[in-house]
């Protein structure tokens, strides 16, 4: 059987980054990630004055 090998750290990183592009885009900023080949890049690109907010946002959706 041939299974897909899955390492869930690297995994659960990418699915935070992604969540966290999605609530960025609100506010017209973005998140370059890049998780290919061993990488763990996720890079804040637009006002870093929404950070705060953004964070907060995505902290909210688990809380609820």
């Amino acid at each position: 059987m041939n299974a897909i090998p899955i390492n869930i750290e690297n995994a659960n990183s990418e699915i935070w980054a992604r969540i966290i592009k999605a609530e960025a885009r609100k506010h017209n900023c973005t998140v370059d990630i890049d998780f290919s080949e061993g990488n763990r890049k996720a890079e804040f690109i637009g006002n870093k004055t929404y950070m705060p907010r953004i964070l907060e946002e995505v902290q909210k959706i688990f809380k609820e």
